[in-house]
């Protein structure tokens, strides 16, 4: 087994990214991920990053199953601000070139904007993604997420919506 670990911090803009970002296979897709969820989200299909049956474990060990199901999941779920702002704070990328499996964590301040302007909350969240070979006909760059947990305050995340 022939494990390889890049580790990049931030503050990163994806939109215009460092070379290691460019120059990392698993990166760069991740950088696309990024770009397209933020301003693309309806238009670009779940299984172009999710594989058709990925599951997402939520921080309540709750799953949900199916790339159409993530991708919605998440819509609504952030659907509730005016918008997220991410300060990436850190990604490791734990690549095993043998399986050609990657493991992703990644750690972020989710600046959610409330409506009407009502101010920003921070929300500190992680997320570790297990990315793969993409299904046949589907995947961005022969990639995408069979598995992504989720770690983050959910509670804050609800009381921020409700105000």
């Amino acid at each position: 087994m022939s494990v390889t670990t890049t580790v990049v911090k931030g503050p990163l803009n994806l939109v215009n990214p460092p070379s290691i970002v460019t120059t990392n296979p698993i990166l760069s897709w991740y950088a696309k991920y990024a770009v397209d969820y933020s301003i693309a989200k309806t238009t670009t299909p779940p299984t172009k990053y999710y594989a058709s049956n990925a599951t997402l474990v939520n921080t309540d060990r709750s799953i949900i199953s199916g790339a159409a199901e993530i991708w919605d999941y998440y819509i609504e779920l952030y659907g509730q601000f005016e918008r997220c702002a991410h300060d990436l704070i850190s990604i490791s990328v734990l690549s095993d070139e043998t399986s050609g499996k990657h493991t992703m964590i990644v750690q972020t301040t989710n600046n959610l904007h409330l409506k009407d302007g009502k101010g920003i909350v921070p929300l500190p969240q992680a997320f570790v993604y297990e990315i793969a070979e993409a299904e046949e006909g589907a995947g961005m760059d022969d990639l995408q997420i069979w598995e992504v947990k989720c770690y983050f305050d959910k509670g804050l995340l609800e009381r921020a919506a409700s105000t």
